[in-house]
């Protein structure tokens, strides 16, 4: 019954987790698109890119734990 709770509330967690990615995802995403209010020079945008990589991959990895 206890391991039980625990792997819901692991699930939980990382349910949670994966879903405040995404929305920050969502709003990294308009600072590429034609909705910007400010370009970002080339530097700036690789490295938003990367972040923007880092959260996917983090994602990844605890949807496949």
């Amino acid at each position: 019954m206890l391991n039980d709770y625990k792997t819901n509330l692991l699930i939980t967690y990382m349910n949670n987790k994966i879903i405040e990615n995404l929305e920050q995802l969502k709003k990294m995403l308009v600072l590429l698109s034609e909705e910007r209010k400010v370009v970002l020079s080339h530097h700036k945008t690789f490295e938003h890119v990367e972040k923007m990589r880092k959260i996917v991959n983090e994602s990844i990895d605890m949807a496949n734990q």
